[in-house]
């Protein structure tokens, strides 16, 4: 009976011992113990940004606090803080998307020194304001035109827009001039110099080294976000090749049609075509596959494999790859990706590298077997995923 008291007694003792301990914590806990620094930050959407902001401890008791970041492109350095009794530091990298919230929330557990009480927090440490990557690159592309646009008056604001600059048709541009050696053609006389000098005079010719390019850009996109990725690296690629004064001609098209194909042009008329080109991207939804996409090259790899063989599984798989590969050309003959890059081939001649900017949607099987052929004909090219 007396081992019954002592314990009875003993217990409550605990019990009264815990029973202040929990008032005691109630009372220095206010309902939201942790007060975070708010910063705003204005960023571009997809690039990766720094921020360091503080944590204040707003108990006056130490704490334990534990930081959890609900959002893929928000991540968080040090997740954890030990007896916390003033102020520390948050680091975040944060790289956001178009479609994110201004002010994602960070989670907070936070703990008293004894482990007895636990309280949820939600806070919002940065106030973001996320520019559209389309609109930054509309921004430098209006920049460059205001840089590069002739002085008021100059003979070069009276030529009419249309005219653009071209490769050489001949392929060769003049060097220097020589006297005439038995041989030279008529047509390469220098006749001004001819007649200022009193003798024949000839015109040398080298070949024209300036590389040609092409943007062809797909005007699809499946979502905002694909679209501004889309419109991004669309303007900045025409902008690099403008800077390089790379005569560039462009292709763009749509599910359904060719948008515009043109002849080479020269660096503002491609960063103007580009800026009207941003204007016209249409959203689609993407059509859910089930199967890989057919690789045409691996195709026809695995056909001139199999033609070293005589066997009959091998001529049973070759007939299926052959008519796997009929279809695929055959689909990709008629498509707005293959006719848009077909018109400005014509015009623009190998060795000319080809940046192609689409997100792969309907054009994937056209662009396999479109860009393989160019390639094979002196056309380099590389293809920029929006993804």
């Amino acid at each position: 009976l007396l081992a019954n008291w002592t314990l009875a007694i003993t217990s409550g003792m605990v019990l009264i011992l815990i029973a202040g301990i929990l008032i005691y914590l109630w009372r220095r806990l206010p309902l939201f113990p942790v007060e975070v620094e708010q910063k705003g930050l204005k960023v571009i959407a997809g690039n990766t940004t720094r921020l360091t902001t503080r944590l204040k401890n707003r108990a006056k008791i130490p704490l334990h606090i534990f930081v959890k970041s609900g959002y893929s492109w928000v991540h968080i350095g040090q997740t954890r803080f030990w007896n916390l009794f003033a102020e520390a530091e948050l680091d975040l990298t944060i790289t956001p998307t178009l479609s994110g919230p201004s002010q994602p929330q960070i989670e907070m557990l936070v703990v008293d020194s004894w482990g007895l009480i636990q309280m949820r927090q939600l806070v919002k440490p940065v106030n973001l304001y996320v520019i559209p990557r389309a609109r930054y690159a509309e921004w430098l592309a209006k920049k460059y035109l205001e840089e590069t646009a002739p002085p008021a008056g100059a003979i070069l604001a009276m030529l009419p827009a249309a005219a653009t600059v071209t490769a050489p048709k001949s392929g060769v541009e003049y060097y220097t001039s020589r006297p005439y050696q038995p041989g030279d053609r008529l047509k390469d006389i220098d006749w001004k110099h001819t007649v200022k000098l009193q003798e024949i005079v000839v015109k040398e010719y080298i070949e024209d080294t300036r590389q040609m390019a092409i943007i062809a850009v797909n005007l699809t996109a499946a979502n905002i976000e694909e679209a501004d990725k889309l419109v991004y690296n669309l303007i900045t690629s025409a902008l690099t090749l403008a800077r390089e004064a790379i005569p560039t001609a462009v292709a763009a098209y749509s599910q359904e049609q060719v948008l515009t194909a043109t002849p080479p042009l020269d660096p503002r008329e491609v960063v103007k075509k580009a800026l009207q080109l941003g204007q016209r991207v249409v959203l689609l939804a993407p059509v859910e596959r089930y199967l890989q996409s057919p690789d045409i090259r691996q195709v026809r790899t695995s056909l001139r494999r199999l033609e070293r063989t005589n066997a009959e599984p091998a001529r049973k798989l070759r007939a299926i790859l052959e008519l796997e590969k009929r279809a695929i050309e055959e689909g990709a003959k008629e498509h707005p990706a293959t006719r848009a890059l077909n018109r400005v081939t014509a015009h623009t001649l190998p060795p000319a590298m080809i940046t192609v900017i689409s997100a792969r949607n309907h054009d994937n099987e056209a662009l396999s077997v479109t860009l393989e052929d160019l390639r094979k004909r002196g056309y380099s090219a590389t293809l920029m995923k929006i993804s």
